[in-house]
């Protein structure tokens, strides 16, 4: 079976070799370029794995950025106007950045305010809020152009709390065999 193939091989390089002017390199470097391509053939799909795996995990890394970019962003809603001082949402926020994030992620993002002077304010209202935590650490603070979708805490709140106070009363509906009847005597 083997020796069938190598002579039809042969035949085939031999035939090919008459009908192509081929120069001597070239049939060397085809000759040579065989085991090559066997081997390559043979190991595929793993050549190609670990870069596919590459790019797929270099996407996946750049979500997560963003992700936690946004999810310690600081916009207008936290800081009081003027953007010199935080908010008690903005404290909340800021606390909850330093103790509660992992570590690898702890990094506190402020939103590009209208100003320069108003951006620069706002981060230096974060990291003075920092510095005088109970527990303080050194959490960098960045500037950030990612907006922030949300709404104010108190906006939110207050819609919580419409909602409460509009949804009925919870009870016990009667069953359809008349389970809830007055106790009346067919």
């Amino acid at each position: 079976m083997v020796r069938r193939y190598l002579v039809r091989l042969s035949i085939a390089i031999v035939a090919l070799g008459y009908a192509l002017p081929l120069s001597a390199g070239e049939i060397g470097d085809f000759l040579s370029s065989f085991p090559r391509d066997f081997k390559r053939r043979n190991a595929w799909p793993e050549p190609f794995v670990f870069a596919d795996r590459a790019s797929i995990h270099q996407a996946i890394t750049i979500q997560v950025s963003a992700g936690w970019e946004r999810q310690n962003l600081l916009s207008e809603f936290h800081f009081l106007p003027g953007g010199k001082e935080l908010t008690e949402d903005g404290r909340l926020r800021v606390l909850w950045i330093v103790n509660e994030v992992p570590e690898m992620h702890r990094q506190v993002y402020v939103h590009r305010a209208n100003t320069p002077q108003e951006t620069a304010a706002r981060m230096q209202a974060v990291q003075r809020f920092i510095a005088q935590s109970a527990y303080p650490v050194s959490v960098p603070v960045f500037e950030s152009t990612r907006t922030d979708d949300g709404w104010p805490a108190d906006r939110i709140d207050s819609l919580s709390r419409k909602a409460d106070r509009a949804a009925p009363e919870p009870r016990l509906m009667g069953g359809a065999g008349g389970s809830a009847s007055s106790g009346s005597a067919h």
